[in-house]
């Protein structure tokens, strides 16, 4: 059963209490916490960075998965992101190593990226409340039928169990923004996947150029070269493990990005690769199962 805290609302709204679930707190308190924990030591960044992806993957498996729609992932996303920019302006800008344009490139990353993913959340979401009547498993392969319409649903149409809706061109639902991808809010996933890759990559170099010893990689272009000493400060560790948390993150969204890019170049979707696997009894691949079990669902 799903646990939850009352907190009384100061406001004087009509209901005078809101419920916030359990499992969307956990975020707002453990990626803070294991934040300055790797922040003490190298040793404990790099057990921190191993031990984390793991520590997730079994709440999700023994718990969070039985929760219908958590919001564990939505809001690690946001906590992700107010952590990162507010250490970025607070502690890397401050040095006085970043140029105001550069620190303007970030930031417009960052704002394409919150208003991208706004709006591929709503879209969908706008999508659920408009087809909440349909509450079938389908997919027109299977010659199944809607159990409220009692007809089959329209060509590459398949049905979300998060969502409990039909999405056409479905291609999974995305844990991280808390909502199905489909044709009526992929391109502005694909525009959320590309300005997020640039504002966490982009942010990942300027600020360990920033703490550590750069070094000049081409034109002006500088990689990070020592970073030895950024553990004698806090706040230049804090920098140092959000750079690398940053830099991780835009990595994976980067790959996503150029994974969307080539189910479009097949045109297919990830929905029906899966299936085509499936009925072909062919094996994912280990990266595709972490990718299904932890980032998305299909």
């Amino acid at each position: 059963m799903k646990i939850l805290y009352k907190l009384r609302n100061l406001s004087g709204w009509r209901s005078g209490t809101k419920q916030v679930s359990i499992d969307a707190t956990i975020p707002l308190i453990a990626l803070p916490v294991l934040t300055l924990i790797a922040a003490q030591t190298i040793y404990l960044t790099v057990i921190v960075f191993l031990v984390t992806p793991i520590i997730i993957y079994h709440l999700h498996h023994n718990f969070l998965r039985f929760l219908p729609r958590s919001k564990f992932f939505l809001m690690w996303t946001i906590t992700s992101v107010i952590m990162l920019m507010l250490v970025f302006e607070m502690c890397v800008v401050p040095l006085l190593e970043i140029l105001f344009e550069e620190n303007c490139l970030f930031m417009a990353g960052v704002v394409g990226g919150i208003f991208c993913g706004i709006k591929t959340k709503s879209k969908s979401d706008s999508d659920l409340q408009n087809d909440s009547s349909d509450d079938s498993e389908i997919g027109r392969e299977t010659e199944e039928v809607c159990l409220l319409c009692k007809k089959p649903p329209p060509a590459r149409t398949y049905h979300c169990r998060t969502c409990q809706t039909c999405v056409a061109n479905r291609e999974y639902h995305c844990r991280w923004l808390d909502c199905c991808i489909g044709s009526s809010n992929l391109p502005w996933y694909l525009s959320c996947l590309l300005c997020s890759a640039v504002a966490f990559i982009y942010g990942s170099n300027l600020t360990m150029t920033s703490v550590c010893h750069p070094f000049i990689f081409i034109g002006t272009i500088l990689l990070p070269d020592d970073c030895s000493d950024v553990y004698h400060q806090l706040d230049l560790a804090l920098c140092l493990v959000s750079a690398i948390y940053s830099l991780l993150i835009g990595l994976v969204v980067l790959c996503y990005l150029i994974y969307h890019i080539y189910l479009i170049f097949l045109r297919t979707t990830a929905q029906e690769r899966h299936i085509s696997s499936q009925s072909k009894n062919e094996y994912n691949g280990l990266l595709t199962n972490i990718s299904t079990l932890v980032c998305r669902e299909l």
